[in-house]
């Protein structure tokens, strides 16, 4: 049986905490995390690797009147707000993560709130639309 280190009643407060928050503060809670956390630190000789979030997205492909049929799901990570081009002065309207781009550097999707970020994998400048 797995033990948990915290009591569930804390967890629970910890999980509704985190399923309240906005897109943008959620981001920049795990963020975070993500910066002193990573899967395998263990393997850094020979392996990169870090924890990075992301969405997941399938499209409805079925016209009207079909069953339904989904298509591939396209995976995109959660640029870090590039903060070299935005500041400290985040801007506070909050779209989700509505602007879309490819890191140049190791070609993953990347999306954001802001047309500027910063790849969660490999550090280089996005920029998005």
């Amino acid at each position: 049986m797995w033990a948990w280190l915290m009591p569930e009643n804390e967890r629970k407060k910890i999980v509704g905490y985190l399923s309240r928050c906005s897109d943008r503060e959620l981001r920049d809670i795990l963020f975070a995390v993500f910066q002193v956390r990573r899967p395998n630190p263990e393997e850094d000789e020979y392996n990169k690797n870090c924890f990075f979030l992301g969405t997941a997205s399938s499209l409805l492909e079925n016209g009207k009147g079909e069953p339904k049929h989904w298509g591939a799901y396209k995976i995109e990570a959660i640029a870090h707000v590039d903060r070299e081009e935005c500041g400290e002065n985040v801007p506070a309207i909050d779209w989700g993560f509505c602007q879309f781009g490819e890191c140049q550097q190791c070609g993953i999707a990347v999306r954001s709130n802001l047309k500027h970020g910063v790849c969660p994998l490999c550090g280089s400048k996005v920029y998005m639309s």
